[in-house]
Formats: structure tokens, C-alpha cells, sequence
């Protein structure tokens, strides 16, 4: 990947196209990029030699958290009868909502191993203005007991908190304290700017989670896919685990299914198959720490554009077998499978964050993804205390290790489509991957390495 510094009007007359500034008009504070209006064209002497001219034309998706004041929690939970919720912050606020202790008891992290270590890394990316406070995180990290200190911050130093930034960063660090926090950014949503960002580091960091993407119908071409495929595959083979945030539309993604000839869309880079994709689930019974089921809203299925790769090929003919499967003219069969894992997205009980001053409830897969980030960079800390070399690319580890993860058999991923979707059954599949992580039975795996 080559970034070329030249001038507006050189870039006009080497693309035969015309360069405008934009900006989202209804985006606080928003970026402005610059774009080409219209489609581009190299001279054919030097287009043979070229894949793609990356940021020209595509415009990013404008993220939405939805959050619920988290000022009344009793008024929207009532603890179950005679079922321990362990009250992990201090504040009232957070009262029933997913804490740092709910996650350590549900995913059986304990004490010693949060601890993490040092040697260890992690990273989480952000964009489109999604920042951070310090005071925010100071009043979390006071609250639920947690460090959330940031290592260092690349690409920006943003006046404004971001619900989504605050989110990532809280939750990486309530399950991983001790391991180093990386904040990358980056002004627009753009995954060859922040692949650049990590790729020109002596040391990058080790695990990166990444809550952001779109349909893999909206990405800008086939060949802007592959471009970010490679750039996933390079940092795979500098040791590198990347995991994205598998969606929050269910099968239907951003776009929706349609009205007649209904179709699935699913998520890119959560189906590139370079890349560890964490989808998401709910408390089966409301404020009681135990059995999970998809989140109706997790997204998951199969990629249009990327074949089965072969690590998860006997895992998804299970699946394929199932009788309860969407109609086939909805979906593709051979395709990629996602999402590899789960964890709590948090709409039955919410994850309780701070951001601009104020405890909230935050739902998503872009909390289960810096959850699940956190868990591999602390069995990352295992192995680099041992003298071992990190995971890396995750996926081979985790589909020869099912019984690393907490099977989730309740649930489907319809979200707007109502009707059909992914179910999940016992073993891998397309609503919760292989279900949510066992920290005991995984560390015992790795230990095994």
C-alpha cells in the first residue's frame, strides 16, 4: 500500500475526475473529506499496475449509539428472586446493567488473571470524531474498581467524548487493566488508513479490536475489499489478532433485507476471513448472570463475496445440516461463515459506561468485540510471560478449540426481518459462532500450544 502526497488539481488530472470537499450536515463537528463526485479512471499504462485508488469515492457510514439513561436502573430491571448480580461499581446507576464483574463471573476471569501483564498489548480503533475524556474514564475506572489508563493515543486529540470510543476503552480495560491500551484514530471510517496506522509501527500492538463496518454491499468495490483482505492477511503474519464487531441489523445489515425479492446483507470486514468477527448475545433471563442466547439484533451468516475458508469448513457443513436454515435464495451457502464468537451485547441489560459526565446503558456487538479483544490479550499475556509468541491470527485456535467457548442453542439473529434468520443450535453457528468465551477452558488450551 503507497500513500502519494500531491495537489488537488494533479490529482484531478492523473484520475480524470473532480475533487469537492464534503460534510455531513447533520454530524456535529464533522469531518470534511474530500471526495470525487463522480467516478475515476487511470491511463492504462499505469491502471495495469494499480488495484485500487483507496478514499475516493466512498463515504462513511455515520455511527449511532443508541444509549438509555442509566439515572433509574430499577426502573428498568428487577433482579431475580434469590440470583446473585454482583454489584461491581460503586455507583447506582450501574445497578443491574453489565459491569466488569458481571463479565468476570459470567466468562470466569479471575483476579489474578486480569492482572494481565505488561509484555502484553492491545488496541482499539476509532473514527469520525468518536473520542475520549479522561474524566469520563477516571469516574469509571473510580466506580467499578478498574485501571483505564491509555498507553498512548495515535492519529488525533479530540476536545469531545464518543459514546463508542468510551465504550471500546472502558470494556477493553475492565476485562484487561494491566495490559497496555493503544487508542488508534482516525478522522473518517477508513480501514487502508488505519491499516497504514498500525502497519507503519515498530511494535504494534498485539490484539486490535475494531467496532465499526458496513454491508459488504455498500463497500465501494470488490477490489477495495481485497485491498483490506491483504492488509488484514500482513498484519496476521506479524503476529496480529484483529477482531471486528460483527453488526447490529442481524442478517438484514444497514441496508435492510428489501421488500420483494428479500435478500441477507452481510457485514464487511466482519465476513473477510482474515479477520476474528464477535457477534452477540443476551442474558437468557434478565439481571441473572448465566445462560445466554443470540441477540436478535447480532449480526451473522454468510459472505457474497469470500468462499468457506478451510479452518471452518467442518464446523459450517455442521451447520449446513441443520433443519431449521432461512430460505436459500436469501442467503449463500458457500460463503465465509461469521461470526466466529459472541459475547454480551447487552440489550436485555445494557453495559453500563460513562460518557459526557454521565453513567449510560450502551447495547451492541462494539461492546462485545473490545470484551472478547480483552479476553485474547490476557491469554496473549500467558504465553509472552512463558517466553511463547503471541496468538496472532485467531481463527485456526479458535475453530480446533470449541470447548474454549460457552455454547449459546437459544436465540435467532432476525433483526428487522422478523421472520427468518440465524438460529443458534449446539455447536458453531451463523447467530453466535461457537458461543462466548470459557476464560478457564481457553487459558488451559493455550497453555497446551
Amino acid at each position: 500500500m503507497l500513500t502519494v502526497v500531491m495537489t488537488a488539481a494533479e490529482a484531478e488530472a492523473l484520475l480524470s475526475a473532480r475533487l469537492h470537499w464534503y460534510r455531513h450536515s447533520r454530524v456535529k463537528a464533522a469531518p470534511r473529506l474530500l471526495r470525487a463526485a463522480a467516478g475515476y479512471s487511470l491511463d492504462a499504462s499505469v491502471a495495469q499496475h494499480v488495484s485500487l485508488v483507496g478514499e475516493l469515492v466512498q463515504f462513511p457510514h455515520i455511527a449511532e449509539k443508541a444509549t438509555t439513561d442509566a439515572a433509574e436502573p430499577a426502573s428498568f430491571f428487577s433482579a431475580a428472586a434469590g440470583e446473585e448480580w454482583p454489584k461491581g461499581c460503586a455507583a447506582a446507576q450501574c445497578d443491574n446493567f453489565v459491569t466488569p464483574a458481571v463479565l468476570a463471573m459470567r466468562y470466569k476471569i479471575p483476579a489474578a488473571a486480569a492482572s494481565g501483564s505488561t509484555a502484553s498489548s492491545m488496541a482499539v480503533a476509532e473514527y469520525q470524531g468518536q473520542y475520549y475524556k479522561t474524566s469520563d474514564l477516571a469516574t469509571f475506572g473510580e466506580s467499578c474498581k478498574v485501571d483505564v489508563s491509555i498507553k498512548e493515543t495515535i492519529g488525533g486529540d479530540l476536545p469531545v467524548a464518543g459514546v463508542e470510543a468510551e465504550l471500546d476503552i472502558e470494556y477493553i480495560k475492565a476485562v484487561a487493566p494491566a495490559v497496555p491500551l493503544t487508542v488508534v484514530y482516525n478522522s473518517q471510517y477508513s480501514l487502508l488508513a488505519w491499516a497504514r496506522q498500525i502497519s507503519s509501527l515498530e511494535n504494534p500492538p498485539l490484539v486490535h479490536s475494531v467496532s465499526y463496518g458496513n454491508d459488504e454491499k455498500q463497500q465501494v468495490s470488490a477490489e477495495y475489499m481485497q485491498t483490506a483482505n491483504t492488509a488484514f492477511m500482513k498484519a496476521g503474519a506479524r503476529g496480529l489478532s484483529i477482531l471486528f464487531a460483527s453488526g447490529d441489523q442481524g442478517v438484514c445489515g444497514r441496508e435492510g433485507c428489501g421488500f420483494f425479492k428479500k435478500r441477507f446483507k452481510p457485514d464487511f470486514p466482519a465476513a473477510s476471513p482474515y479477520i476474528t468477527a464477535v457477534g452477540g448475545t443476551d442474558f437468557v433471563t434478565k439481571s441473572v448472570v448465566g445462560d445466554e442466547k443470540a441477540w436478535v439484533a447480532g449480526g451473522g451468516g454468510f459472505s457474497d463475496d469470500f468462499a468457506i475458508p478451510a479452518y471452518q469448513a467442518e464446523a459450517v457443513a455442521a451447520y449446513l445440516s441443520q433443519p431449521d436454515l432461512p430460505p436459500k435464495d436469501m442467503w449463500n451457502s458457500t460463503g465465509r461463515a461469521y461470526p466466529d464468537v459472541s459475547a454480551l451485547a447487552g440489550q436485555v441489560n445494557p453495559y453500563c459506561v460513562v460518557s459526557s459526565g454521565r453513567f449510560a446503558g450502551v447495547a451492541g456487538t462494539s461492546a462485545a468485540c473490545p470484551v472478547v479483544a480483552g479476553i485474547f490479550a490476557l491469554l496473549n499475556s500467558r504465553r509472552v510471560d512463558n517466553g511463547k509468541p503471541a496468538l496472532g491470527f485467531l481463527n485456526p485456535f479458535i475453530y480446533q478449540n470449541p470447548q474454549g467457548f460457552q455454547d449459546v442453542t437459544q436465540g435467532k439473529n432476525t433483526g428487522g426481518m422478523q421472520e427468518y434468520g440465524f438460529s443458534a443450535v449446539k455447536g458453531w453457528d451463523a447467530a453466535t459462532g461457537f458461543g462466548t468465551p470459557d476464560f478457564d477452558a481457553l487459558a488451559e488450551a493455550v497453555d497446551q500450544l
